[in-house]
């Protein structure tokens, strides 16, 4: 599955997990990850998740018009932007980092070219 991990100095200082009804940020304890800065809405953002045609999960983080805005990568999002593995997400002055598991076995998927040596295949980085 997926999840959102928050750095604070270079450490890991909390994990949340993607469940199936999503994630949602904000300032008060009605939150799943519950933000104590006064740039933080109430009710700021939240993790949606929806199925494409292939049935693969994708996770979208839309901002519920909170004052100060989300951010994707420091760019601020309209209403609500596809997440991708690795993407920084930005919620008042914390930066979370969006973790995708199934995206992370598509990197590590390298493509085989076979070779004019018979038996012989290779990869290029």
């Amino acid at each position: 599955m997926a999840s959102i991990i928050q750095l604070v100095d270079g450490v890991v200082a909390n994990r949340f997990e993607i469940d199936n009804k999503g994630l949602k940020f904000g300032r008060t304890s009605v939150n799943q990850v519950v933000i104590d800065d006064l740039a933080v809405s109430s009710e700021h953002a939240q993790i949606n998740i929806l199925k494409d045609e292939q049935d693969v999960l994708k996770f979208i983080l839309q901002d519920l018009g909170s004052t100060n805005g989300s951010y994707i990568n420091e760019q601020k999002i309209d209403q609500q932007q596809l997440l991708r593995h690795k993407d920084i997400v930005r919620i008042g002055w914390n930066n979370f980092t969006f973790i995708n598991e199934d995206e992370v076995d598509h990197e590590k998927t390298r493509e085989v070219k076979k070779s004019w040596i018979p038996g012989v295949y290779y990869s290029k980085e």
